[in-house]
């Protein structure tokens, strides 16, 4: 049944393409026109405009009268008028056989397809939001369908498809968004390089092996393509420059090594290199790193190990640079147009995305692909300036973001984005508001400070050694104590981790290598770590899954447990109440986990609740469809999406499921109102003022004790100014 449906959907979806709607209505308008001449050449036409009145169809004496073979229209009339002659019903049968060969028009057709004529043919997709009404091929041309009629000609389709093009472009000329789109993507390119562009001095095509006189565009010139042609944000701008380089050089490399070496100077020594640099601007850059390099040598001569390796690191270097050196390190027009047509021409804006994210040899967006983007953002917003001082807490930004898109993209947390989850998700949407905005607190979407300020001050609470690992114990105090001991234990032993089991256990391996003295000797770290391996990698397993959790395994916790009104977080803790793992939330599992609620409610004198009650008013609210369990998708009905985590609430939260028994309905109704559009957001809002009253409670307890004057209690004030701040220690 499930089956059908979604067969039901694929075919409506297909019959509202523009593309193949277009396409059917013209093998209609085909079948009707062939149709047309057969009714005017015969004789019962009541116009009589193409029939002689004295001489008949099948008269001796008539000019077009043929043989049977080379008339199919005579004969045609022949067979409909003598119906009964032997001779004239193969003819007949050919002709339907010729009409019932019909083309179907393609529901897909993949990019790069071209036609019998050699014309490169439109990609046929799905109608989405983010395809462009513009025509983004380079020469502004796309040869039309040509398979709806088998004796169809393509350059007049071609002809009639221009004229259309032509009397569309005329209607909507009034704005200035339609006259640009109708401008070929090749023509604004060329603009750009003609007004934006440098051109190659002697000394550059010397070096860069340059022999035409085009002009190129350095990466602070190349921010126009990026916005205005490729539609992306501005901030994409240098991965955008890097990932066109590297196509471009890597296009005749046939090994993956090669392909690897390459792409490692690229992004992982990015800041070395002076891809995109405007040359008046290299010679000081490279003075620059030459005098860093003499430092560099200069003050590790003293030591002869130190010394043999830095000369085979400069080897390497220099053996790298060599390489590098024979590479193009500017975009000019033939480059760009090249990309243009390999990497943009035939796919929508998701594809586009996709395709700059991840790496050019992996079909997924991995973790570490988003760092060049977060990384320009926080150079370019405005909104996170106060952060250049501040490495630490970039990085802890950076990750912050990356695994609120993971814990939103990646719904099956496999720590792998797909393109079909990126083309889901509101992530490029998000990336183009942050561009767009100067308040970064008003993008609720993965990166919003304050956000990031709450998640991160939480998790510095809890972590009490600064070991940025959250205990089983750190984690009971969570919320004033808030959770039962029971769904803590399957948080660490059930809960989905961020970027899946496989980067968890690698990291433990690390971890505890360098836990045994504290990461004071990296020899105690390495040991640590094969001895980790030496043991089959059990004990780095063991200590991953079930002794701590890292800050991004904090982020999923908080972020499922601060708003359970939306499908991830209900798959998370369902996946932690079902103790069995059969897809299925029994009474037997409810009542193991609502025993200790029980318990917890009569120690601390609340009323007592039975299990029956509680069960039945929640089955009340959910109404499951069966009466022994409880399955996931009877808590992601539509109206039972908001109300679910009130079962959650009762099984393990003891303070929310007090909250939940004696709510007020004029604040519920409030709620509905107010300008939040999650649970997440509204906490988030809460949380961070109350943070920032402390701040400002602590600052003035500091400004009241600078006032002490005094002498013979400066040193008393001086150590209680210690104490003070390490006792209320904040990361910012």
């Amino acid at each position: 049944m499930a089956a059908s449906i979604k067969m039901d959907e694929l075919l409506v979806t297909w019959l509202s393409s523009d593309n193949v709607y277009e396409n059917v209505m013209n093998l209609v308008e085909s079948l009707r026109q062939e149709e047309n001449p057969n009714d005017s050449n015969s004789s019962t036409n009541p116009n009589g405009s193409n029939n002689s009145s004295s001489e008949s169809p099948l008269s001796p004496s008539s000019p077009r009268r043929t043989s049977a073979a080379s008339s199919p229209f005579s004969s045609y009339n022949r067979s409909k008028r003598f119906s009964d002659s032997d001779d004239q019903e193969q003819p007949q049968q050919q002709q339907q056989e010729q009409k019932k060969k019909v083309t179907i028009p393609p529901f897909y057709r993949p990019p790069g397809t071209f036609n019998n004529s050699g014309l490169k043919m439109k990609a046929i997709r799905r109608s989405r939001s983010d395809s462009f009404d513009s025509d983004q091929s380079w020469d502004g041309i796309y040869s039309v369908d040509s398979t709806s009629s088998s004796s169809s000609d393509p350059a007049k389709e071609n002809a009639d498809d221009s004229n259309i093009n032509n009397n569309n472009n005329n209607s909507t000329n009034n704005t200035n968004n339609a006259t640009k789109s109708n401008v070929p993507i090749k023509e604004q390119v060329k603009n750009i390089f003609e007004v934006n562009g440098k051109t190659f001095s002697a000394k550059q095509k010397h070096d860069l092996n340059q022999q035409n006189e085009s002009k190129y565009l350095t990466i602070d010139q190349f921010v126009k393509i990026t916005k205005d042609i490729c539609n992306f944000p501005t901030f994409f701008n240098k991965p955008l420059y890097k990932r066109i380089l590297y196509l471009w050089n890597t296009q005749d490399v046939k090994s993956t090594r090669g392909k690897l070496i390459i792409w490692n100077e690229y992004y992982m020594n990015s800041d070395e290199l002076d891809f995109g640099v405007d040359p008046d601007d290299e010679t000081n850059a490279n003075a620059a790193n030459n005098n860093d390099n003499n430092d560099n040598k200069n003050s590790e001569a003293g030591n002869d190990k130190e010394g043999g390796d830095n000369k085979d690191d400069a080897k390497k270097k220099k053996k790298s640079n060599d390489l590098l050196d024979q590479l193009d390190k500017f975009i000019t027009y033939d480059i760009f147009k090249w990309y243009w047509t390999q990497e943009m021409e035939d796919y929508d804006l998701s594809e586009r995305f996709f395709r700059l994210l991840k790496k050019p040899h992996e079909n997924y967006v991995a973790k570490d692909d988003f760092g060049p983007l977060i990384k320009e953002l926080l150079n370019d917003h405005p909104g996170l300036e106060f952060l250049s001082n501040h490495a630490e807490f970039q990085d802890k930004y950076a990750i912050t973001v990356i695994t609120r898109i993971f814990y939103t993209v990646n719904i099956c947390h496999s720590g792998r984005i797909t393109s079909r989850q990126i083309r889901r998700s509101d992530l490029l949407s998000a990336f183009q508001q942050v561009d767009e905005e100067e308040d970064i607190n008003k993008v609720t979407r993965y990166f919003s400070y304050e956000h990031f300020y709450v998640l991160y001050c939480r998790f510095w609470e809890l972590d009490h050694d600064r070991d940025y690992k959250i205990t089983r114990e750190d984690l009971l105090k969570y919320a004033d104590q808030s959770l039962s001991h029971m769904i803590v234990d399957r948080i660490f032993d059930a809960a989905p981790r961020p970027f899946g089991l496989v980067e968890d256990e690698k990291d433990g391996e690390e971890n505890d290598g360098g836990k045994g003295n504290n990461g004071d000797d990296e020899k105690a770290k390495s040991g640590g770590a094969n001895d980790s391996k030496r043991n089959g990698r059990k004990d780095g397993k063991e200590k991953t899954a079930k002794d701590y959790l890292t800050y991004e395994d904090f982020i999923f916790f908080m972020l499922s447990e601060e708003d359970k009104a939306n499908e991830i977080s209900v798959r998370y803790w369902f996946s932690c109440l079902d103790v069995d793992g059969d897809g299925k939330l029994n009474n037997m599992e409810m009542r193991s986990f609502y025993a200790l609620q029980q318990h917890r409610m009569q120690s601390l004198g609340h009323e007592h609740i039975p299990f029956e009650d509680m069960l039945c008013q929640m089955i009340d609210m959910i109404k499951p469809k069966s009466d022994e369990f409880v399955v996931v998708e009877d808590f992601l009905q539509e109206e039972c999406v908001p109300v679910s985590g009130a079962l959650f609430d009762a099984l393990f939260n003891l303070n929310k499921y007090v909250q939940f028994e004696q709510r007020d309905p004029f604040q519920e109704r409030q709620k509905r109102e107010d300008e939040f559009e999650t649970d997440w957001d509204r906490f988030a809002c809460m949380d961070y003022n109350r943070l920032a009253m402390e701040e400002e409670a602590r600052e003035e307890d500091a400004m009241e004790i600078d006032w002490v004057s005094v002498d013979d209690e400066d040193e008393d004030g001086e150590d209680f100014n210690m104490g003070l701040g390490g006792a209320s220690e904040a990361p910012f």
